[in-house]
């Protein structure tokens, strides 16, 4: 992937607001997942939209302190009526690219 420069807005930046946190199963118990089950829930949802739109990653400094990014092709953040962080609905990168190809 060559080098290219895109605008970011880190005004823009904001929290993920939920109503329910994620909850894993063990023997019939409810919990919230522990830091490294929450990675690879993470890790495996990213691989799962990577198949279908495609995610770049990128490492990264902010303020002094390492941060992953996560580029989701073809997706935007938004809120629902009661603030809640929505993920809009996925346009197939991948599709698309198979039509510019035609």
């Amino acid at each position: 992937m060559g080098n290219s420069i895109f605008p970011l807005d880190l005004d823009a930046i904001k929290q993920i607001k939920l109503p329910n946190a994620i909850q894993v199963q063990k023997r019939g118990a409810r919990r919230l997942p522990n830091p490294r089950e929450a990675l690879a829930i993470v890790l495996g949802a990213l691989g799962t939209l990577n198949r279908s739109s495609g995610v770049q990653t990128l490492n990264a400094k902010m303020n002094g302190k390492p941060v992953a990014l996560a580029v989701i092709e073809g997706a935007q953040f938004g809120e629902d009526t009661e603030g809640n962080t929505t993920l809009d609905e996925l346009k197939d990168v991948n599709e698309d690219n198979e039509l510019d190809r035609t």
